[in-house]
């Protein structure tokens, strides 16, 4: 089968022994088994016609996308560890987004994720200020939400999404992402992934603080004074 970085390399287990599909594609590659007995095309036998068999097979068995809240080390090496492309989006504080608007935005994730659900891909949010580490180096800075960038952690590069946080925008990014090399930046160093509370599905609720009146700063002022 052809090897292009624009789809998945699928090995396919027909009657190859699986250590030989994980030795020709290493061990992270995808691996669609089929059961011999069920092999009943009747296609052409070809490399060709069997990786375009492998591949409408895929398309049908693959698991439905996900896009995973980004709260701790553990999702960090779970979703970006060994994929090709981490997506990492960092969304709105929930009081500036509400759950509506949080939620719109992972739909259009979803929605990116389903599109380009051949691919080696991870797709992680957090929310704005939470992963402030992560923030800091890949140039988020703490404003400008929602941003995105395209994060490979084992080169420790990424590549910032610089249009708009819109369908098409995105769905353009992610594919030239997937090219390779284009705009990407160093990473400067492992950044450091802190354990977070997951999003309760919920708007926002403002913590209100105690508030002092005027005339009770006043005097106590005025007291202060009166005992010089």
């Amino acid at each position: 089968m052809r090897k292009n970085s624009r789809a998945v390399v699928v090995c396919v287990f027909i009657f190859i022994a699986f250590n030989l599909c994980e030795a020709l594609y290493g061990p992270s590659s995808p691996v669609l088994q089929l059961n011999p007995s069920n092999f009943k095309s009747k296609g052409a036998r070809s490399a060709s016609a069997i990786e375009s068999f492998a591949l409408e097979q895929l398309e049908t068995n693959i698991a439905p996308p996900e896009v995973t809240e980004l709260t701790g080390p553990d999702a960090m090496e779970e979703k970006c560890g060994s994929v090709a492309i981490c997506f990492v989006s960092f969304l709105p504080d929930i009081l500036d987004s509400k759950a509506e608007g949080r939620n719109k935005y992972i739909q259009q994730l979803l929605s990116v994720a389903e599109k380009f659900k051949r691919n080696s891909y991870s797709y992680v949010w957090a929310a704005a200020g939470k992963q402030p580490d992560l923030e800091k180096r890949v140039g988020v800075g703490g404003y400008g939400y929602p941003a995105l960038v395209a994060l490979n952690v084992k080169k420790g590069a990424f590549a910032p999404l610089k249009s708009a946080f819109e369908l098409d925008h995105i769905i353009e990014f992610v594919r030239e992402a997937g090219l390779g090399g284009k705009g990407n930046l160093p990473l400067d160093g492992t950044p450091e992934i802190v354990k977070t509370e997951p999003w309760d599905g919920k708007d926002g609720e403002i913590i209100e603080e105690d508030e002092f009146s005027l005339e009770e700063l006043m005097g106590e002022d005025a007291a202060s004074k009166d005992e010089l």
